[in-house]
């Protein structure tokens, strides 16, 4: 019987950077964007067999295959990953490593994987961690592995594991965690905390408490030629107290956001937008233009010509946005956000009103 699971986008509402600096983040899933990951077990048991599948084409080709599980896990050890099928490839390696640490039994079955997605790629949205999630869910399925054997704060730190450790791809422990949970997460990544139970403090929020009408845009076709890196995370190792303290005031921001969002019948619309906006001019103060890109400030420069504030989703190459008023009931709301749209994808931008995934 075919396994699958579907893993979404995610955008990072508040905090963010500050969940690489032990600060604290607000992420939330998205139904826009995700990935369908189906994995079809072999007809015979005792084929170990395991093939990765091209999801090109409507013949699902072989692209990789090995013997056996213990057989890849070896091959990545000796030879490294095959770069087409890294992620796949080395989530096999970092679960079939863990359950044998934990004296997991896997049966020797083997099978086959394949996997469609429609993130944006490159554009912040968390594409890559949504394969290894997607990957590594389907996987527990088929060796009967439940969340209780592996706790869900665990779960992320492994997902991580295999980009960061395994492939030598900067990553932070955001994504995996509101990918694994789902929903909307609040993340808190107190360094002592971490040292101490190797796993932040994740609380969940009631989605139902956002303010209504988010939307995304993001760049239809983004590169990674001309961008220039930040040297952010060498300035916070050596102390530079500026970079420090935005830091803290990003954990503050998300502070913030969290009681706005735990607040009942309380308007905060604006007062969210208030700190949206003020949580990428920090962003860019830290920075800088040159890192954040010309692309990305245009189109953080037209949200706000239309009265929206806006932040990065990510990284950067997608952006989130929110009316700055409190009245749901405005229509310049939907008014303003036409032209926006149209102003967007004249310059080549794409729009979307965000959809959130529980």
């Amino acid at each position: 019987m075919e396994l699958t699971h579907h893993s979404y986008a995610r955008v990072g509402l508040m905090g963010n950077p500050s969940d690489g600096f032990y600060g604290k983040t607000i992420s939330l899933l998205i139904s826009n964007f995700f990935v369908k990951l189906t994995l079809i077990p072999n007809d015979l048991i005792d084929n170990n067999k395991i093939f990765f599948l091209s999801s090109s084409n409507s013949n699902n080709d072989c692209n990789l295959s090995f013997d056996s599980l213990n057989s890849l896990v070896e091959i990545s050890k000796s030879k490294g990953y095959n770069k087409e099928n890294c992620l796949l490839q080395a989530t096999c390696k970092v679960f079939s490593e863990y359950c044998l640490k934990n004296n997991f039994n896997l049966h020797n079955q083997g099978f086959s994987v394949h996997f469609n997605t429609n993130i944006p790629r490159q554009v912040g949205l968390a594409g890559s961690s949504a394969v290894v999630t997607a990957f590594w869910k389907v996987l527990m399925k088929f060796y009967n592995i439940s969340d209780k054997n592996i706790p869900l704060p665990i779960q992320a730190n492994l997902i991580l594991s295999v980009e960061k450790d395994e492939l030598n791809i900067s990553a932070g422990l955001q994504d995996r965690v509101i990918q694994v949970y789902g929903g909307l997460m609040y993340m808190d990544f107190n360094k002592d905390h971490m040292i101490e139970h190797g796993v932040g403090i994740y609380e969940r929020l009631d989605i139902n408490s956002l303010p209504k009408e988010l939307w995304i845009a993001y760049e239809q076709n983004p590169s990674d030629s001309g961008k220039i890196h930040s040297d952010v995370r060498k300035r916070y190792e050596r102390g530079d107290q500026k970079v420090i303290d935005a830091m803290k005031q990003f954990t503050l921001f998300a502070e913030q956001a969290r009681n706005i969002l735990i607040q009942r019948n309380e308007p905060k619309r604006s007062e969210f937008a208030k700190l949206m906006n003020k949580n990428f001019d920090l962003r860019r103060e830290i920075f800088g233009d040159q890192v954040l890109g010309q692309t990305n400030l245009i189109m953080i420069e037209l949200a706000r010509k239309h009265n929206f504030a806006a932040k990065f989703t990510g990284s950067g190459g997608a952006i989130l946005g929110l009316w700055n008023g409190d009245d749901d009931n405005d229509p310049t709301i939907l008014i303003n956000a036409e032209k926006l749209k149209s102003e967007l994808e004249k310059e080549g931008f794409c729009f979307c009103w965000l959809i959130p995934h529980e």
